[in-house]
């Protein structure tokens, strides 16, 4: 195989198959012969010696060095580590753009992939109705009723049931520099915890940290984020509208069906409203309206019931209310 068709075939391997972006980012990530030990997992170190014919040490040393770039990850399996390629293009993006020696030339190319062919991937999911990657998660203390809310949707019980914490540069805003929202924001849990200590990406933090980086980010208009299911997450991500991968495409209807809105929705005490209109500017998929008569409206189909307009409120006239069923959030 040439070996650009190698690097084509990781894109592939991504479904990015008919991407031209793609292969310039591996190529910017992995060395020709690199790229073709990647096409090669999984795989464990052994079953690559046997294959390449390298020492142990050597093999070490060149899986080392992909793990610590975001290339390739590590998954143990009857007691045996394997090697991996990343799962997905989202997987790859995060964890190559937090390489702290990469490239300038690999960020270029990220930033022409999220503006020429993310939007046609993110398309192409929602047109098939395929299950939303990520959802919001809302601030708890804007919840009418919270004994409503579960435990997988609530950001401090999720932290709570964590072993081990770490704290990551956003790679959204890392990469695309387009607001001046923090950037140490992005908190792993568990595994991914354990992951992002190990590359060196992330730093161990308590739970109280923790607590206070969300309300940080809830005080800056970010987004909390995590995986779409019911069960353990890796992550607790804070979104801003204009850089995230997902959240700055929450308004486009051909494509907001990646990121699932929470169980909940806003609404607004109109005898309340003060017509101050900073739940208008905070709401990050423009959802909330002042209408003619100078009161805050929420738009029902576009709210994403992150609650940040709640926080906003300064005479507390807007509240959160259970809009969806638990069946909502999908097991794992």
């Amino acid at each position: 195989m040439e070996q650009q068709d190698m690097y084509r075939e990781l894109s592939k391997k991504l479904m990015m198959e008919q991407s031209t972006v793609l292969p310039k980012i591996w190529r910017s990530v992995c060395s020709e012969e690199e790229a073709t030990l990647i096409n090669r997992l999984p795989a464990s170190l052994e079953q690559l010696v046997k294959i390449t014919g390298k020492s142990l040490p050597e093999m070490q040393d060149i899986m080392n060095e992909l793990f610590h770039r975001g290339a390739v990850f590590e998954f143990i399996k009857d007691g045996t580590t394997f090697y991996r390629m990343p799962r997905h293009v989202v997987q790859f993006h995060d964890s190559s753009i937090l390489w702290a020696e990469a490239p300038s030339e690999m960020f270029t190319f990220w930033e022409e992939f999220e503006e020429t062919e993310y939007p046609q991937l993110l398309e192409i999911a929602t047109s098939l109705k395929l299950p939303s990657f990520m959802r919001v998660i809302p601030v708890n203390e804007t919840i009418e009723t919270r004994n409503q809310v579960l435990a997988y949707e609530d950001a401090a019980s999720i932290l709570k049931n964590a072993k081990t914490i770490a704290v990551t540069l956003c790679p959204c805003r890392k990469l695309m520099k387009r607001c001046d929202g923090p950037l140490e924001t992005c908190i792993q849990m568990d595994r991914g915890a354990e992951y992002a200590l190990k590359r060196g990406t992330g730093r161990r933090i308590d739970y109280d940290e923790a607590l206070a980086i969300l309300k940080l980010s809830e005080q800056a208009g970010l987004v909390h984020m995590t995986e779409n299911n019911s069960g353990r997450t890796n992550m607790l991500c804070n979104c801003c509208s204009c850089c995230c991968e997902l959240l700055r495409f929450a308004k486009n209807e051909k494509a907001r069906g990646v990121l699932a809105p929470s169980r909940f929705q806003a609404q607004v005490n109109a005898d309340m409203c003060t017509s101050c209109g900073m739940c208008v500017e905070i709401c990050p998929v423009d959802a909330v309206v002042l209408s003619t008569e100078d009161i805050a409206e929420v738009k029902a189909d576009a709210c994403i019931g992150c609650g940040l307009c709640a926080t906003a409120c300064p005479v507390e006239a807007i509240s959160l209310f259970e809009a969806r069923p638990k069946e909502f959030i999908p097991g794992k």
